[in-house]
């Protein structure tokens, strides 16, 4: 009888990986095991004892194991593969930027036609947190169409579900003037702001406006460099933010950088024109304003700016929990009109896998 902590030594193909053996158990595939038209767990791990083997035999078609309990795993390679293969799926591989240059271009027929040209943009995206298709038709809720040609859902928010931004006087956002708008991300007033967001330009024949974009991961690595101290702080204090109109409030606290337990950024969020007072007596204010001005200098230095104008039919990506996005004044003396909306970059980490064959479609019969 093997002891419930035996590794299981299993050759790959390539490499020999060590499988857990209660790793083996609960993961068994067979329909005792699992929901045959889902292939969702059905067992539930009870006595300690259920993970104890009575045989294992492990060869290049897979591993079959014989648990004391009297049931039997078998798992086939390909199908092994598959569930080992979990460590790779949904990764980001953030290459960080500072200024210069602009948001690599694809051209939305070729995304819409090619599937390899559609994962080659949203490898681009997903890596740098940035990307624009040119050739967007210019036509009002155009957005709903190339969302579902990507398999993007829309992520609802107090804006309307395709948001309009023109100047008007009674816009509730300054977005909705025709001012600079300075680097930041879309709605920190929520807990969990949206992660993306497309800006599409629908017609743009005003003098000035134009875009720009900033890594805000890079400039919190920068600030870590420099003064790792500042860069903590930010990731600690939480900050207060409001977006509201007429009708609608958001607000929420958090603080400006998010990091997982191995200290990565995960997470930003910088909008000075919706942030709120932090408490005038908060124990950390001095050390925060002066990790905040740094970070301020940062995100609206040009060196670390990508500039570029978006015309008719360009829709620009932006992963909002990274990439901060901005545009200069501009006069109006043309007309100017975009529409965004916003997703979960989740989404997009998912595409990827089901594009390049990590993840498999579930099928469905009957």
């Amino acid at each position: 009888m093997s002891n419930a902590g035996e590794v299981v030594k299993w050759f790959d193909g390539t490499t020999e990986v060590s499988i857990p053996l209660r790793w083996l158990r609960f993961e068994c595939p067979c329909e005792d095991c699992r929901v045959a038209q889902t292939n969702e767990r059905r067992w539930l791990p009870g006595d300690i004892a259920e993970f104890s083997a009575a045989e294992i035999l492990s060869g290049d078609d897979g591993i079959d194991v014989s648990w004391i309990s009297g049931h039997h795993t078998h798992f086939d390679a390909a199908r092994l593969r598959r569930s080992l293969g979990i460590r790779d799926r949904a990764r980001s591989r953030p290459r960080l930027w500072g200024g210069g240059g602009e948001p690599t271009r694809f051209d939305h027929d070729l995304v819409a036609n090619d599937p390899n040209v559609m994962l080659e943009f949203m490898c681009c995206f997903r890596d740098e947190g940035t990307a624009i298709l040119t050739g967007t038709p210019s036509v009002s809720g155009q957005l709903e169409q190339t969302m579902s040609m990507l398999a993007l859902p829309l992520r609802e928010t107090f804006s309307e579900r395709i948001h309009d931004v023109f100047v008007d006087p009674a816009g509730y956002n300054i977005a909705h003037t025709s001012e600079a708008l300075p680097p930041h991300s879309d709605y920190p007033s929520y807990t969990h702001p949206p992660s993306g967001q497309v800006l599409h330009m629908l017609v743009n024949e005003c003098s000035g406006g134009d875009s720009f974009v900033v890594d805000g991961w890079n400039a919190v690595e920068n600030l870590r460099a420099e003064s790792p101290e500042l860069a903590e702080i930010l990731a600690e204090v939480p900050i207060p933010f409001r977006q509201y109109s007429i009708d609608r409030e958001s607000f929420a606290r958090s603080p400006l950088v998010a990091t997982d337990r191995h200290g990565n950024v995960v997470g930003f969020r910088y909008s000075n024109q919706l942030m709120q007072p932090l408490a005038a007596d908060h124990p950390q204010f001095d050390e925060w304003m002066d990790a905040y001005v740094r970070l301020t200098e940062l995100v609206t230095d040009p060196s670390n700016h990508r500039i570029f104008r978006l015309d008719a039919g360009d829709a620009l990506f932006v992963h909002g929990h990274r990439v901060l996005h901005a545009r200069t004044e501009f006069s109006v003396d043309g007309k100017r009109h975009l529409q965004d909306c916003y997703f979960d970059f989740d989404d997009i980490l998912a595409r990827v896998d089901r594009l390049s064959g990590l993840a498999d479609a579930k099928v469905v019969s009957g």
